[in-house]
């Protein structure tokens, strides 16, 4: 970031130099200042001091012409003037500045400076007339006498703070006045209001075009709405005539054709300005591009036309477009586009207001014309209603009382007139409501006695409230007593009050069902006014407080679960607040669900609140007039109120409802099914009827005369009428709207219980809706029928739906039946499966049958006789309850049809005949009951025998259904699957006590083993060391051989014991690994030369490692001994089931983590956490791939006939397995007969690895240099052999290795390996003479070295010394496996020998045939080891007749490590590697001596 700042800072330096230098370097000669050499000190230093500011600066020298300097910061204010303004006389260059003279003048006579703030001056500095903005000073430069010779001036422009601040202005002029709208027009003229006399936008002109969301811009039509050229009040535009064609609409498809598009670029100093000159105003290219388009005018003049887009309804959209006149004296730059933007913003949110605005208008006018058709319609129906119910109750009435009151025909009269004056009630309400609607109200107030008046009306209702049980009090004083605490008169009107009075406590009697209403009047304040208070209490279900603020709308209703009656039309507490409020006072309510409800009426005292011409002054008047019409409020409310004493009768509010339990016992449920013998033929159907209004109850219970009828008034009593019933009704029919519960939530009662639902369902409503219909059915409902509905439909539809019940309830039967029938079975089958007793299982199924089909007594007996001849009784049911039939949760089907219900069952012996096993005995003597009875026995079978009989005795001449006997066979079939599955049972119980048995003894075995390898290991440790002793005694040939053959027995016995002692305590769990550093390639070594000498000596097998030295860790941390020991059993398996070819092992890494840490970058050690793989071939005899899956089992082995002649206990495999699990890792194993065997196994390790350049020192050491020169060859059949020796060689420049002679023999050698077998005797032979004469011709000077590679055995080493007579020259033998320490070995004696030459030493022989012992230490390895010897037989020899030489090389450790954990770590013992790496030159020395 510092260099960015300080480059640019060096630029804006250079800028300044440059600049300074055009200053210095114009020619001021020509101008009346002369050359700046002669300008007078003064000068000279306010043109420096000018030159270096960095604020806008000029220099006004000499007067009278003013010449104009100036610095690089003035340079933006003069703009295109520059630089031509430099040295020029400054009216030259400001000609447009008046003043300009007249201020210099000033500065010059007074002497004093002059200070100007945001002038405004018109400049052309840009190629048009600018309107800019300035704050300068001008400031005298006196010289020494005091003269002044010029004016320093300092000067900043303020035009964009100006512009900004103006266009500020009007947007937030758009915000003060956006709440002047009240249309989308409105919006416009505003918008030109706040626009008018504007600098930035000189005119404006809005153009509304409405169009869909995709229509073609060509067809639609731009219509003028609002200019600023508008005048108030008046009519026309006065639109300039040097503006574009401006008509009032413009037809835009008309317009793109004639209008000829002509685009004009502007040049100015910041950027070119392109513009479109045209004819009329371009709003078809606005529509079409949907961007703005700036115009040039004809007299030059600039305006740009925006616009924005709101959307109407639907897919219309309308777009505004505002044409914009721009400014002469400002460039149409970024910054006036984007306030111009501001503008079209603003004018969008003025259109979407405007559109909101005319919307609530809209929306206003609607409802006000709705309440007004709406209040007419209440007008002229209640007056059109009021004629025929005239006509209807006048003649009623007479009929009435003409006729008998015991006639038949009197209950449908007084129907008919109870129903008629209730629509009476209504047509009032819904008159005198919307005569307070409408203003038409005609209201009487006199000079009332209210306590008395008040007293007479509530008492009305006394009677009433006793018969439900309520109490009713009445707490009204009285009236002298209340007239003299009131103090003054009060007007009421009494038609208005009594609908008050009666309203209210018909509510409280509606929705109270026990506890007391209380009607009081006393007197109260309300707003420091004694008022008198209508108080009406009751104990009700109350109003939920969510309710309470709407509770006094027209037309809003609570619906109430717990109220008596849910008529009514919602307009009885709006109408009480209305009359209450034409009488100057206010109603308040306070309630709480289910503790009662409080109604409170304030009445003003006097007559100040009443209108004069409503008030008649005269003597109090309280009577109740009953006269005036033909019924009055009085008689209609309490007939209303009458109804609700017989709906009260089973109902009682403080019973706590529940959800009706219908879930049945078993005692229900034989009230209810199938067959009943005693039906009667002309038994009615029953039909409950549910509906909350008595008059419809009765009248349908009349209409219904042919069925048995049962009544209920709303939902809940239907559910306890259904509780009582003996037997469920055939058919509901019920009302939809009814107090505490309706239509729709009886249905779903109905429809969600089992024992119901069933029961058709036909709904009555008054909703001519669909959407009602269509609910009542999506709810279950079986019919719908809408009232008033036709008798004849009605009796018609409960025909119908109760026949379709039945036939539904027939096929349901039979499907229950099957299904019982499958959930027996199911349950048996389970029975069967829980493993149970089997005279358990036996008599579940016998009680399970009992109570399926109706029987006396049922048993099970065995074919198994017992010494009396007799069949065994398995088990016996005989219940004392007599269980007749299936249970379901059906109704009772009745049908008697004879014909159909003998088809139900079977009489005949088809049915046997077609089912063995099935016997029917219709009359036969039972010794087992001492009576005749009728029988139905099935056979139960065991493995197609016999095993018994299932028998259901019944009553003799008992009928035997074919449902019954399906069930029996069926059940007979899983009785059967019961008993052989207790027999398998049995047997499977008697396979696992063997299978336990087994088990103990396997683990005793186990422990008499472990045992004994313990009592072993005594006498074979004494045998082993007693053995041991014989090392290095003089013993003939045959005692050394018995005492190699007795320590090879005591060493398998000893593994033998070992492997069986590791058996036990794996299986014991209790081996654990013991960690410890060691040398892992000396552990792979030594194994592999252990089992070498075993694989080459008699078998003849290539036994070969395989690994890459340098990817192996050298030293590792893990458990040694174990991993020998999985090594060792893989090893021996492969050695003894191989017989010929090779044995591979392989060694690589996996996967490992490293942890790195050392300040010494020479020793620096460095910690791995891996694996090891480790992979095992041979070509042996290989295992079958059955046997492999169990080949890791203890004392598992594979074929014997294979097997046999090879000793082992078979447990190898399973102590390697548990030994590699241990450790973490894993081991599988493939194989095929006569293909041999894999194995490979992962090892997990931790090793610590010295420094790549001290394995590299470490190898190197073992691979001389001089050997790494040499020319090697390496003749071997065996790939593996070769490859892993190439690995060992892989640095030595030049190793060629062939597997046949043929090709090899072609090039001269310095050392050659060749394979030796007895038949390859000759091949060998001919080899070795090629190589040698082939390094005669090369004069190698006789440096060939051959090494033969034989096996481990006498033969090979016959063989070998054989052909060192014959060949002559340097030969050694190598014994298989070759091993890295044996090649190394190989080349130490190879460089001593080659040593010795050089000296002239040209053969050692020891003619007295004495044995020379050279010890070599050749092995720098920095461990710990055993020592090996190896046998490296060399001869150079001139003739035939020379001795054998024999060299035995005993490899000794030149320096060893402690393993002891008391010891100092093998890390610290690693740095004193390097310290010991001259062993090998002391070797060296070593060996000269002794040879020489």
């Amino acid at each position: 970031m510092s260099l960015s700042l300080n480059c640019s800072d060096d630029i804006i330096k250079n800028e300044e130099t440059n600049f300074a230098d055009m200053v210095y370097n114009f020619d001021w000669s020509t101008t009346c200042l002369g050359p700046m050499d002669s300008w007078d000190t003064t000068l000279k230093t306010a043109t420096n001091l000018c030159l270096k500011s960095a604020f806008p600066t000029c220099l006004h020298i000499g007067p009278p012409d003013w010449i104009l300097i100036y610095n690089k910061a003035f340079q933006p204010i003069l703009k295109a003037k520059h630089p031509f303004a430099l040295g020029k006389p400054s009216i030259v260059v400001w000609p447009e500045v008046y003043d300009l003279l007249d201020q210099f003048e000033y500065v010059k006579a007074t002497g004093k400076g002059l200070f100007r703030k945001d002038r405004y001056i018109e400049l052309t500095r840009d190629g048009y007339t600018e309107e800019t903005y300035f704050d300068y000073t001008f400031s005298p430069i006196l010289r020494p006498d005091g003269t002044l010779c010029g004016i320093f001036t300092l000067s900043q422009e303020t035009t964009p703070r100006i512009l900004n601040a103006r266009r500020l202005k009007v947007l937030s002029e758009f915000g003060h006045r956006i709440s002047e709208i009240k249309s989308l027009e409105s919006a416009c003229h505003i918008m030109a209001k706040v626009l008018n006399n504007n600098v930035d936008i000189p005119y404006a002109l809005i153009y509304f075009v409405e169009h869909k969301s995709n229509s073609d811009s060509e067809s639609l039509i731009a219509r003028l709405v609002s200019t600023t050229f508008d005048e108030d009040g008046k009519k026309g535009r006065n639109i300039p005539d040097n503006l574009p064609n401006t008509p009032e609409i413009i037809y835009l498809a008309k317009d793109s054709v004639q209008n000829n598009d002509t685009y004009i670029e502007l040049k100015r100093e910041a950027a070119t300005y392109s513009f479109i000159k045209c004819d009329s105003w371009p709003i078809h290219l606005v529509i079409k591009e949907g961007k703005h388009v700036k115009v040039l005018l004809k007299d030059e003049s600039q305006a740009v036309l925006l616009q924005t887009k709101i959307s109407l309804y639907g897919d219309r959209f309308l777009t505004a477009v505002l044409v914009c006149g721009v400014n002469r004296l400002r460039t149409l730059d970024e910054q006036y586009m984007e306030f111009l933007r501001l503008v079209t913003d603003q004018m969008n949110t003025y259109l979407l207001h405007g559109k909101t605005i005319e919307e609530e208008n809209k929306r206003s006018k609607v409802l006000a014309d709705l309440n007004y058709q709406k209040v007419s319609f209440f007008q002229g129906i209640s007056h059109e209603l009021k004629t025929p119910l005239t006509l209807m109750l006048s003649p009623l009435d007479d009929v009435i009382n003409v006729c008998s009151q015991n006639a038949p025909i009197m209950s449908y009269l007084q129907t008919i007139r109870r129903n008629a004056r209730r629509l009476l009630k209504l047509i009032n309400t819904l008159l005198q409501f919307s005569n307070i609607e409408s203003n038409q109200l005609e209201a009487n107030f006199r000079e009332t006695n209210i306590s008395e008046f008040t007293r007479e009306l509530v008492s009305d209702f006394k009677n009433m409230a006793k018969t439900l049980g309520l109490d009713y009090n009445i707490d009204i004083p009285y009236s002298e007593e209340f007239n003299q605490i009131m103090g003054d008169k009060i007007y009421l009107d009494h038609d208005m009050y009594e609908t008050i009075v009666f309203n209210l406590c018909s509510n409280a009697l509606k929705h109270t069902w026990n506890g007391c209403i209380t009607i009081r009047l006393y007197l109260g304040y309300k707003d420091n006014k004694k008022m008198v208070v209508l108080d009406v209490s009751d104990t009700g279900v109350g109003i939920p407080e969510t309710a309470l603020p709407n509770i006094f709308q027209r037309f809003y209703r609570v619906e109430s679960q717990g109220s008596r009656s849910h008529e009514g039309t919602g307009i009885g507490l709006a109408l009480v607040k209305e009359l209450v409020a034409c009488h100057g006072g206010i109603i308040t309510v306070t309630s709480k669900v289910n503790h009662g409800t409080t109604f409170k009426c304030w009445f003003p005292i006097g007559c100040e609140h009443l209108s004069t011409n409503q008030i008649h002054f005269n003597n109090v008047e309280n009577s109740i007039e009953n006269s005036r019409e033909l019924y009055s409020n009085r008689q209609l409310y309490l007939e209303e109120s009458s109804q609700w004493i017989k709906n009260s009768i089973s109902e009682t509010q403080c019973e706590i409802i529940n959800k009706a339990d219908l879930n049945m016992n078993h005692d229900n449920n034989k009230k209810m099914l199938t067959e009943d013998d005693d039906h009667d033929e002309n038994k009615k159907y029953q039909v409950l009827i549910v509906d909350d209004n008595n008059n419809m109850r009765d009248y349908l219970a009349d209409l219904l005369r042919e069925f048995e009828i049962h009544r209920a008034c709303d939902g809940r009593d239907a559910l306890r009428v259904l509780e009582k019933l003996k037997k469920l009704p055939d058919l509901i029919l019920s009302d939809i709207k009814m107090p505490n519960m309706n239509g729709y939530e009886l249905l779903d009662e109905l429809r969600s219980n089992a024992k119901t639902q069933l029961i058709p369902v036909i709904l009555l409503s008054a909703k001519a809706g669909e959407d009602s219909k269509i609910k009542g059915l999506d709810k279950g409902a079986d019919d719908f029928l809408i009232k008033p509905f036709s008798a004849r439909e009605l009796i018609t539809r409960i025909r119908t739906n109760i026949k379709l019940s039945i036939f539904r309830r027939k096929i349901l039967f039979q499907q229950y039946k099957e299904e019982k029938t499958k959930q027996l079975l199911l349950s048996i089958s389970s029975k069967i499966l829980s493993k149970s007793n089997l005279n358990e299982t036996l008599l579940y199924i016998i009680k399970e049958i009992k109570h399926t089909i109706p029987c006396e007594k049922i048993f099970i007996i065995s074919n198994d006789r017992s010494e009396s001849k007799n069949n065994k009784i398995v088990v016996s049911y005989e219940d004392s309850e007599n269980i007749t039939s299936i249970t379901n949760p059906f109704m009772e089907i009745s049908d008697n049809n004879k014909n159909e219900e003998s088809q139900t069952f079977i009489k005949s012996q088809e049915y046997l005949n077609n089912n063995s096993g099935i016997d029917i005995y219709m009359d036969i003597y039972c010794d087992k009951v001492c009576k005749n009875i009728s029988v139905l026995s099935a056979e139960l079978r065991l493995n197609n025998e016999i095993w018994g009989w299932i028998k259901v005795l019944r009553s003799q001449n008992s009928i035997w259904f074919d449902s019954e006997i399906e069930l029996l066979q069926q059940i007979s079939n899983q009785i059967s699957l019961a008993i052989t599955c207790a027999k398998l049972s049995e047997e499977n119980a008697e396979k696992k006590i063997q299978i336990k048995a087994a088990e103990f003894a396997n683990h005793a075995k186990s422990q008499i083993l472990a045992n004994t390898s313990h009592e072993l290991r005594t006498p074979l440790g004494a045998i082993v060391g007693i053995l041991s002793s014989f090392d290095g005694t003089n013993l003939t040939a045959d005692q050394k051989n018995m005492i190699n053959i007795m320590g090879h027995a005591s060493d398998i016995v000893l593994s033998t014991v070992n492997d069986i002692l590791d058996a036990a305590k794996l299986e014991a769990q209790k081996i654990t690994l013991m960690n410890r550093t060691f040398d892992l390639l000396e552990l792979f070594e030594n194994i592999i030369e252990k089992f070498g000498k075993k694989a080459g000596d008699k078998k003849k097998i290539e036994l070969i490692i395989n690994c890459d030295v340098d990817q192996l860790p050298r030293y590792v941390k893990s458990d040694p001994e174990r991993l020998k020991q999985v090594l060792s059993h893989l090893l021996s398996n492969s050695v003894k089931f191989t017989d010929k070819g090779e044995i591979l092992l392989t060694i690589s890494m996996q996967s490992h983590e490293i942890d790195e840490n050392g300040e010494n970058p020479s020793y620096n050690k460095i910690v791995k956490n891996g694996n090891l793989l480790i992979e095992l071939y041979d070509t042996g005899i290989g295992m079958d791939p059955k046997y492999v899956q169990h080949a890791w089992e203890s004392f598992s082995q594979g074929d014997m006939s294979m097997t046999k002649k090879q000793d082992g206990t078979g447990l190898g495999l399973s102590i390697c397995k548990s030994l590699v699990e241990i450790n973490g890792g894993e081991i599988k194993v493939e194989s095929r007969l006569g293909k041999g065997t894999k194995f490979w196994f992962t090892w997990n390790v931790e090793f610590l690895s010295i420094t790549s350049s001290l394995r590299e020192t470490q190898f190197d050491e073992i691979i001389g240099y001089s050997i790494r020169q040499k020319r090697i060859l390496i003749i071997h059949p065996v790939e593996n052999v070769r490859n892993a020796m190439l690995k060992y060689l892989k640095r030595t420049e030049k190793v060629d290795a062939f597997d046949t002679f043929d090709n090899s023999i072609k090039n001269a050698y310095d050392m050659a390996f060749i394979s030796l077998y007895e038949d390859n005797e000759e091949e060998v032979l001919k080899a070795a003479l090629d190589l040698r004469r082939l390094e005669m011709n090369n004069n190698n000077n006789n440096n060939l070295v051959i090494i033969f590679i034989v096996f481990p055995n006498d033969d090979g080493n016959k063989l070998a010394k054989k052909l060192i007579t014959k060949i002559g020259g340097a030969t050694s033998i190598l014994y298989t496996p070759i091993t890295l320490k044996k090649l190394a070995n190989q080349f130490i004696y190879i460089e001593k020998n080659s040593a010795i030459n050089k000296n002239d030493v040209s053969q050692y022989i020891n003619k007295n045939n004495n044995e020379i012992i050279l010890k070599q230490a050749a092995d720098s390895k920095l461990h710990k080891a055993e020592n090996v010897d190896q046998d490296v037989d060399s001869c150079n020899s001139n003739d035939s007749n020379d001795s054998e030489c024999r060299t035995r090389n005993v490899i000794n450790n030149m320096c060893n490590l402690s393993m002891d954990d008391n010891s100092p770590s093998l890390e610290d013992s690693l740095i004193s590697e390097f310290q010991n790496l001259t062993i090998q030159q002391s070797v060296q020395q070593i060996v000269k001596k002794q040879l020489n």
